[in-house]
């Protein structure tokens, strides 16, 4: 614990967390709500702030961006009441004893392709190659062992797989042939089809549901701020129809909060995420949460024989669609 705070102070120093607006007004009950990446994948959470709708349930939400798996230290060290991030990432820390349990999901699927040199015409063609992953253990490594199982290649003898880092890296490494495919996310994707790399695998379109964007809670929180919660789901699912009807508004979010200054791009971003990956209403998937421990169990042996319930709580959900709520917002 004394070294997740630590982490904690260090990020702070940095100025790697947003600061809350002065002059909010003092009735509203102030929450942290941490993400760990600028992308379109928090496309709900960036609406719900931009509409203002946190407000519009009591809450002051304070955004705070922490890159990536440390995002689950900071939470876990009691400086966050929600976080936005992919299933496998929180998985991996409950596995091993960590208080955090999901409450909802947005996406479903993984925005992420395997993509391979335009040499590589089918899976077959990749016996004897290279296939370029970010780093051992992270979730391009996690979802492209599988696939390749599948494909009839073990990925300890058939194949190659080698850590690049950066996505853009992994695209480049394509091009000039010193790898033979990589597992790429969006939107490096885009700019990986310009140059000419072709996917091979889209993860959406696989039916191997592992969720990109699920909020999660530590479930002593959820108990003792159940109302807390509540709200907090209600400004998101309004938040959620409105990205969804508001194009202008869904465009001005992710240009806020995604760092995207290219009309052309958030336009085609707005128009991808929307009608392809967000739902309408963020329900648990209990199927993609038992997809995203088999994922995990094949490299840790504690994800083996779990019960759903100990990682998600659809009772929130639940609520606010046997109350009406949800009928409200999606008449």
């Amino acid at each position: 614990m004394k070294r997740l705070t630590g982490i904690f102070f260090l990020l702070l120093a940095f100025g790697m967390f947003s600061r809350p607006d002065s002059g909010e007004s003092a009735t509203l009950t102030r929450i942290r709500a941490g993400y760990p990446s600028p992308s379109a994948s928090m496309y709900p959470l960036f609406a719900t702030k931009e509409a203002r709708l946190f407000e519009k349930y009591g809450l002051e939400a304070e955004m705070i961006y922490v890159q990536g798996v440390q995002l689950v230290h900071v939470h876990v060290a009691g400086q966050l009441d929600f976080a936005v991030l992919s299933s496998v990432v929180y998985l991996q820390a409950s596995v091993e004893g960590a208080d955090l349990v999901q409450v909802a999901s947005s996406i479903d699927n993984q925005i992420m392709k395997v993509m391979v040199h335009p040499s590589i015409s089918g899976p077959e063609d990749l016996r004897g190659k290279t296939i370029a992953v970010t780093r051992f253990g992270s979730l391009t490594d996690l979802l492209v062992r599988p696939v390749l199982k599948k494909w009839g290649l073990d990925p300890q003898r058939d194949v190659k797989l080698l850590q690049i880092g950066r996505m853009p890296d992994i695209a480049t490494a394509i091009s000039q042939r010193k790898v033979d495919g990589g597992v790429i996310s969006f939107p490096t994707s885009l700019h990986a089809e310009k140059m000419g790399i072709k996917t091979l695998l889209d993860f959406a379109d696989s039916g191997f549901e592992i969720p990109a964007t699920t909020v999660v809670v530590s479930r002593k929180y959820s108990q003792s701020h159940r109302d807390v919660v509540l709200r907090f789901l209600k400004a998101y699912v309004e938040g959620t129809r409105r990205l969804l009807t508001d194009r202008e508004l869904g465009i001005r979010a992710l240009r806020k909060y995604g760092g995207v200054d290219d009309r052309e791009i958030l336009a085609s971003t707005y128009d991808l995420f929307t009608t392809r990956y967000i739902k309408k209403i963020p329900k648990v998937n209990p199927k993609g949460v038992e997809n995203s421990l088999s994922l995990i169990a094949e490299s840790n042996p504690k994800a083996k024989g779990r019960k759903l319930e100990e990682f998600m709580d659809t009772s929130f959900m639940d609520e606010l669609e046997n109350t009406g709520f949800i009928k409200s917002v999606w008449p």
